[in-house]
């Protein structure tokens, strides 16, 4: 049987997942300004040296634990990723909202527990990471708008800009944080209230 072959680069792409998993609990747990380099270092399992050489400083540690979280292990675009597709290729508005949802929820329930962080530091240099996020999520959101209408006509007297805002706010981590995380929702009613509102908050049935 042969060996399978684990390169430097494996190594290094196994330890950069480690700490970035690691800052990600830290994180979500004690808060942004508790967390320190050499702690996230400990719970990785790497010299602090290796955490500074990776990411530089603990602000763009952050920027790296958001783009993970909202891209995947595999770091794919969302218009990259599985649910994308089946998107675009689904016949009808109906099915095309139900894998929307159901793909943004995964990233949703990853970036979700971070909120607290960004809130702590909106006013700090790390604070530009979320803001910068919350850009990019509103200019796919648009793009996703513009996709979906051509399945379906947007309700009668509302724009793409005030579907995209709509869609922005109900596809929200901070609305799925409340309603699942904080208010106990199962996830099932969480997706099956936002296709829902989706489907007839935007569009014409």
């Amino acid at each position: 049987m042969s060996e399978v072959k684990i390169t430097r680069h494996d190594k290094a792409a196994e330890t950069r997942t480690r700490m970035l998993g690691a800052a990600y609990q830290s994180f979500c747990e004690a808060g942004y300004r508790a967390t320190t380099m050499a702690n996230i270092a400990e719970q990785s399992g790497v010299a602090v040296q290796t955490l500074y050489f990776t990411f530089g400083t603990k602000d763009r540690l952050l920027q790296a634990v958001h783009d993970r979280m909202v891209l995947g292990e595999d770091e794919l675009p969302p218009v990259r990723q599985p649910w994308h597709a089946k998107m675009t290729a689904a016949p009808d508005i109906s099915e095309a909202i139900h894998y929307l949802v159901a793909g943004v929820e995964v990233i949703l329930a990853r970036v979700a527990p971070l909120i607290p962080v960004f809130l702590a530091v909106s006013e700090d240099p790390a604070g530009v990471v979320w803001r910068r996020g919350e850009q990019l999520r509103l200019e796919g959101y648009r793009d996703l708008v513009a996709e979906l209408s051509k399945k379906a006509h947007l309700r009668r007297g509302l724009g793409q800009s005030q579907a995209t805002d709509l869609l922005f706010v109900l596809l929200s981590p901070e609305v799925y944080r409340a309603l699942v995380l904080e208010r106990g929702w199962p996830a099932s009613r969480w997706r099956a209230w936002l296709e829902r509102s989706v489907l007839f908050d935007i569009f014409d049935q």
